[in-house]
């Protein structure tokens, strides 16, 4: 009962502040390395789960994600750019909060390529064949517009001056809805093999309780016993991440 009772009524009362990343982030104290290395793991992933269905989307003339995903990733990194050159500035130009701001650039500018091929490659996927390009540039712009909104509005209320909490919740979108679309797709054109081992591998960078780099930033907010949901939440990822990998290999090869 006791158990119960901490999973429905327990809060976790610290904050990640940018002091937290400056701390554990700062070469020279204490564990920087492995902090780094936790890091450059999730950025790497976060690269390729993009470059993947750069390729993909090229190759095949369809993606692996869905039109809402797009919309919903480009609201956040256009929103972490100015969260994190806001705290670059207010922090005494600590480097990687700038190094972060420019991340969250190049993966807006992966957004609007996709979003430009969501619009002409997959305009019959996700639109009524013939619906003019003004009305699907306007769904666009709304839907980012919408997201753009409410993740500020989550950010305030979460007081999540550094995205940190807000973040993982772009670990959960990527690595369960490619399965899940995939399989009532039901055919593997916009997916391949190397995408859903990423997306595995996404899961177990950001969940593991040994060396996450959200753990690692913040290690009382993200601790398994003052955070329990977070390490439910990436076993349910990594079930639904390895389930993509499993209906990918029973589809039919690509013709």
């Amino acid at each position: 009962m006791k158990i119960i009772s901490s999973l429905l009524s327990k809060y976790p009362a610290d904050q990640v502040t940018p002091q937290d990343f400056i701390d554990k982030l700062t070469i020279g104290n204490p564990s920087w390395q492995s902090a780094y290395l936790a890091v450059l793991l999730t950025v790497i992933f976060g690269l390729l789960v993009y470059i993947i269905p750069i390729y993909l989307t090229e190759k095949d003339h369809q993606g692996p994600y869905p039109l809402y995903m797009h919309t919903f990733y480009c609201a956040a990194d256009f929103m972490g750019i100015w969260v994190f050159l806001d705290t670059w500035s207010k922090n005494g130009h600590f480097v990687l909060f700038l190094l972060l701001a420019i991340g969250e650039a190049i993966w807006v500018l992966m957004e609007i390529y996709s979003l430009q091929r969501a619009l002409t490659y997959e305009k019959d996927i996700n639109w009524k064949p013939g619906t003019p390009f003004k009305t699907r540039l306007r769904d666009v712009i709304f839907q980012v517009l919408i997201f753009y909104v409410s993740l500020n509005l989550l950010r305030f209320e979460l007081h999540d001056s550094t995205m940190w909490k807000f973040w993982i919740f772009t670990q959960i979108l990527i690595t369960t809805v490619p399965g899940l679309s995939l399989e009532k797709q039901g055919r593997r054109q916009g997916h391949n093999v190397w995408l859903h081992v990423t997306l595995i591998c996404v899961v177990i960078a950001s969940f593991n309780p040994w060396c996450n780099m959200w753990a690692i930033v913040a290690p009382k907010l993200f601790s398994p016993a003052n955070n329990p949901w977070y390490y439910i939440t990436g076993a349910v990822c990594l079930f639904f991440a390895v389930r993509g990998l499993i209906v990918y290999l029973k589809l039919p090869a690509k013709k």
